[in-house]
């Protein structure tokens, strides 16, 4: 009799664990939209397949602003339950295709939590830049 307590005692745990670790995000948002999106057609390389399973670009967005300078903002969403810990950078090019030199452009961390919706963004450093790309891997 003991055994089958300890094992029933065990699956009730390990439920109660479980369920748990599972950590969506409810949101609430403006559904009259008055904005206007510049979408970004997009090509996709992806590298690390298994990252790829967990994260999902949405959308990729730029925007020009005053001054020349160009905003680029990408749409990412963690499709996964649990936490996701990433880093990425932002790479920018100017009308030719050419890298445009930044000093030391850093990567940025960011934690998403499961089923969340995140938004990157960067601004170009300088006008020359007319392009970008984003570099994105987890982290440990």
């Amino acid at each position: 009799m003991k055994p089958k307590i300890r094992i029933l005692v065990s699956s009730a745990a390990l439920s109660l664990v479980l369920s748990s670790c599972n950590n969506p995000v409810n949101t609430v948002e403006n559904a009259d939209k008055n904005y206007e999106r510049d979408f970004v057609r997009n090509k996709r390389v992806e590298a690390n397949e298994y990252l790829a399973k967990k994260v999902q670009i949405d959308s990729v967005d730029s925007e020009d602003l005053p001054g020349g300078l160009m905003k680029a903002q990408v749409t990412v969403r963690n499709v996964k339950g649990a936490d996701l810990k990433v880093a990425y950078r932002f790479q920018w090019f100017n009308a030719s295709g050419m890298e445009v030199s930044t000093s030391a452009q850093p990567w940025l961390e960011k934690i998403l939590i499961g089923g969340e919706v995140v938004y990157l963004s960067s601004v170009s450093p300088n006008p020359t830049c007319k392009d970008f790309k984003i570099l994105m891997k987890e982290m440990d």
